[in-house]
C-alpha cells in the first residue's frame, strides 16, 4: 500500500511541475501586456541598438570617430552606413554589402595593415594563408554588417548623423 501512495504522490507531483512548466512557457510567450496572439520577439527601443564610438576633439566638428586601428575604423563606418541604410527596402543581405562597399576607403587600410603585419615570404603556402585570412575577415565584416543592418531594423536604430558618413570607392 505504501508503493501506491508513493507511486501516485509522484504522479501528482510530476504532473504539478509539467503544470508550472507550462505556465511559464505561456509567460513567455507574452510580450510585456501584449496579446498574446502576438508571437514576435518586440526588440524595438534604443537599448537593443549599438551605441556609436564617441567622436574625438580634433574630429568633433565633423562628427567623426577616430578608430585607434584600421579594423575598429572599418567597422564603424559600416555599423555607421547600416544603420543609414536599413530603412531601403531592399533585402537585409544587400543593404548590409552596400554597407561594406560605402567603406572602401577604410577597407583599404585594413588590408594594408594586415598585409604590412604579415610575414613577407614567397612561400606559395604562406600566401594562401594570408588569403585565407583575409576572406575569413571579409566574411566577419559582412556577418557583422548583416547584423547591423538587421539590428536596426529590429530595434528602429536611429541612423547616425548625415556628416559622420563618409563614402569612398571601393579601392580598385
Amino acid at each position: 500500500m505504501n508503493i501506491r501512495i508513493a507511486h501516485v504522490g509522484a504522479a501528482r507531483l510530476g504532473m504539478g511541475a509539467a503544470m508550472a512548466g507550462l505556465a511559464a512557457l505561456a509567460a513567455c510567450n507574452q510580450s510585456g501586456g501584449g496579446t498574446s496572439a502576438d508571437t514576435h520577439l518586440a526588440l524595438t527601443g534604443a537599448k537593443y541598438c549599438t551605441p556609436f564610438p564617441q567622436a574625438s576633439a580634433s574630429n568633433s566638428a565633423a562628427g567623426l570617430s577616430q578608430a585607434p586601428d584600421p579594423a575598429t575604423a572599418f567597422d564603424d563606418c559600416v555599423h555607421r552606413w547600416a544603420y543609414a541604410l536599413a530603412p531601403a527596402r531592399d533585402p537585409a543581405d544587400v543593404v548590409a554589402q552596400a554597407s561594406v562597399d560605402a567603406c572602401g576607403t577604410a577597407l583599404n587600410n585594413w588590408t594594408q595593415q594586415a598585409q604590412s603585419q604579415a610575414p613577407q615570404t614567397s612561400s606559395r603556402s604562406d600566401q594562401s594563408q594570408q588569403n585565407g585570412a583575409m576572406a575569413q575577415q571579409m566574411r566577419g565584416a559582412e556577418a557583422r554588417a548583416l547584423f547591423y543592418v538587421v539590428q536596426a531594423r529590429a530595434a528602429g536604430c536611429a541612423p547616425p548623423a548625415a556628416n559622420t558618413l563618409s563614402a569612398a570607392p571601393p579601392p580598385s
